[in-house]
């Protein structure tokens, strides 16, 4: 609707050859209806990722799986137990899956939170493979 509007005020404008107020006007409405676009858009993936996880929730859960299990593989790299600091952030996203993947057995399964919790599981599992990284960067071998 303000689109509509910027665009009915650019037309007055166009019509007293008030040039510059038209071409504010005009590129205002443009960047209204970008902004609608880019919210359609966003609707859009999310619909589409909703639909791709209600279908089959196993490529996430595997995508996720293996984010975890990369960072606990680093953080075992040459020790022989991992660090309190990296085991324990990777042990409570393992079971934050499980609570997820349990939470969509029922009559109702969330398939937006289902999404919104491996996203955070693979941000934590990134997480500590930069902190990893960051401690390890100057020791030779790593």
């Amino acid at each position: 609707r303000q689109a509509e509007d910027r665009l009915a005020e650019a037309r007055r404008a166009h019509d007293a050859q008030a040039w510059a107020d038209a071409t504010s006007r005009t590129s205002t409405a443009r960047a209204l209806l970008n902004e609608v676009d880019e919210a359609v858009s966003a609707v859009q993936e999310r619909l589409r990722l909703l639909d791709d996880v209600a279908r089959d929730r196993q490529p996430e859960i595997d995508r996720t799986r293996f984010a975890l299990r990369d960072a606990q593989r680093l953080a075992m790299t040459g020790r022989s137990t991992p660090d309190p600091r990296h085991a324990r952030p990777l042990d409570d996203a393992v079971a934050r899956l499980e609570r997820a993947i349990d939470g969509l057995n029922g009559r109702h399964p969330d398939y937006w939170h289902f999404l919104t919790e491996t996203a955070a599981v693979r941000d934590t599992a990134e997480r500590v493979v930069r902190l990893i990284r960051e401690e390890r960067g100057g020791q030779p071998g790593h």
